[in-house]
C-alpha cells in the first residue's frame, strides 16, 4: 500500500508534473491553460494530472464551466518536513574533540530537569527516540542509578529491529548520565562510553553528547554512517516534545 510519501515523492519525479505545480503556484489554471507551454494533446496532460490528484498535489476547483486546478501545499509541506529530517539543519553542533571521540551539542529551550527527564521516563523517550519516521521504540528499559543495565531496541516501519545495551556508569539529576553501549548487530568495533551533560541558564537547557570509542578506527566507522543526521533528527523531535510540554503547562495556568 502506497503511503502518501510515496504518492507524492512519485508524483514530483516527473519534470512535467514539476512544472504542472510550478504553474499552479502561482494561480489556479484550466487543463487547456496548463498544456499549453508544454506542446502536449489535453489527454496527455490529463494523465499528468491524474497523477497529481492522486497524490492530493491538485485539487478541481468549479468556477461556471470551467473545472480550474489548485494546488494544495500539504503533501509537499509534508514532503519537505520529512527531508529536512535527513539532515543537519544546523541546530546540532558535532565536533572530534580527540581522536576517538565524537562530541554533538544541542540547545533547547526548556529547563534542563524536562530535558533530563526525556531521557530517563520511559513514556518520555518512546515519543522522541524512536529512530526511523514511523519506527517505534519497541523496548525501553532504562537505568536509574550506577550499576543498572538498560536495553532499547528501535523497530523500523518494515519491523527490522535493532537493539543497543549497556550499564549505567553514572546518573546525577538532572546534570549528567555515563553509560556505556553496546549493539545487538556491532556496526563498529568494541564498545563505547557515552557521557551526557545538561547545563542551564536563563531556563535554557544545552546538551552535550560525548561518545568515546575504543579506537580512532571504530571512531571514523561511525563518522562514516549517517549518525549527525539521525541525532539531529532525534533532538529536533525532543525540541518538539518540549515545547509542547511548555504550552500544555502555560494553558494550565
Amino acid at each position: 500500500m502506497q503511503t502518501t510519501l510515496d504518492l507524492t515523492f512519485a508524483a514530483l519525479a516527473d519534470p512535467t508534473r514539476r512544472a504542472i505545480l510550478a504553474r499552479l503556484a502561482v494561480g489556479e489554471a484550466s487543463v487547456n491553460e496548463l498544456a499549453e507551454p508544454f506542446n502536449l494533446s489535453q489527454p496527455a496532460i490529463s494523465k499528468h494530472l491524474k497523477v497529481l490528484e492522486r497524490a492530493g498535489l491538485i485539487s478541481k476547483g468549479r468556477v461556471a464551466q470551467r473545472r480550474p486546478r489548485r494546488l494544495v501545499a500539504q503533501p509537499i509541506d509534508e514532503a519537505t518536513a520529512w527531508l529536512q529530517g535527513y539532515r543537519n539543519p544546523g541546530t546540532l553542533q558535532l565536533t572530534m574533540p580527540s581522536d576517538r571521540e565524537i562530541t554533538m551539542k544541542r540547545v533547547f529551550a526548556a529547563p534542563r530537569d524536562r530535558v533530563f527527564a526525556a531521557f530517563t521516563e520511559p513514556e518520555l523517550l518512546k515519543r522522541w527516540f524512536f529512530g526511523k519516521p514511523g519506527g517505534t521504540l519497541a523496548v525501553c528499559e532504562v537505568a536509574l542509578k550506577p550499576g543498572d543495565p538498560f536495553r532499547y531496541v528501535w523497530r523500523d516501519p518494515d519491523g527490522t529491529e535493532m537493539g543497543m545495551s549497556g550499564v549505567c556508569l553514572e546518573i546525577k539529576a538532572p546534570e549528567r548520565i555515563v553509560a556505556t553501549e553496546k549493539w545487538d548487530q556491532p556496526w563498529y568495533p568494541g564498545n563505547a562510553t557515552g557521557t551526557i551533560t545538561f547545563t542551564e541558564e536563563g531556563g535554557v537547557t544545552t546538551l552535550t553528547q560525548t561518545l568515546r570509542y575504543e579506537s580512532q578506527t571504530a571512531r571514523d566507522m561511525v563518522l562514516g554512517t549517517m549518525i549527525e543526521h539521525a541525532m539531529a533528527l532525534g533532538y529536533d523531535r525532543l525540541a518538539e516534545l518540549l515545547k509542547s510540554q511548555i504550552l500544555n503547562q502555560e494553558k494550565k495556568k
